[in-house]
């Protein structure tokens, strides 16, 4: 019983200075906080702008609403859309892009979510002269679509930008995908 009493409070002073030297080793200064991202290559974008985009696939295009603004934090470009309904998909929809940049991987980042389950993560190296090329880090093929191109965006003017991609469905069939946004205010 004494040797038992004794262990233990040896076991015991063994912990408290092992918990004091190892408080004593960890890193107490704050992390410093994350630089915000340098927006201004896409300081062109806020604002609200009036999209058309056409599938090589469909009968006509289609119609969205986008509003961009910086989110109070200073980190985050926030795209907000809303599209119209069409004659093949007669439902109006609301979506929204999130645009930052990741220090640690040296990309920007596009994190997409919108109506009926939409989602997208996408990354780019960056604008290169007038255009910026987007890579889809998410897709998945599906049993529609087999592979998908990556999405360049181009400024022509501070008022107009075009888009362009491709895909192939499930049948080989490749589809061309163009969009042309023009800036209202």
């Amino acid at each position: 019983m004494l040797l038992s009493r004794t262990l233990l409070s040896v076991l015991a002073a063994l912990g408290v200075t092992a918990s004091a030297a190892l408080a004593q080793t960890m890193e107490s200064t704050p992390a410093p906080r994350p630089a915000k991202p340098n927006f201004a290559p896409f300081s062109f974008m806020v604002g609200t702008w009036s999209c058309s985009t056409k599938s090589a696939r469909r009968p006509a295009a289609y119609h969205t609403t986008e509003t961009w603004s910086m989110d109070p934090t200073g980190y985050w470009l926030v795209g907000k859309q809303k599209t119209d309904p069409m004659s093949w998909f007669p439902y109006a929809s609301t979506g929204e892009d999130r645009i930052t940049y990741d220090p640690d991987t040296g990309r920007w980042v596009d994190v997409y979510q919108g109506d009926f389950g939409g989602y997208d993560l996408t990354s780019s190296k960056g604008w290169n002269g007038s255009s910026i090329v987007w890579h889809d880090l998410s897709f998945a093929g599906g049993k529609d679509v087999a592979t998908q191109s990556d999405v360049t965006v181009t400024k022509v003017s501070p008022a107009k930008m075009t888009s362009t991609s491709t895909f192939t469905t499930a049948k080989g069939r490749s589809v061309g995908v163009t969009s042309t946004c023009t800036k209202q205010h």
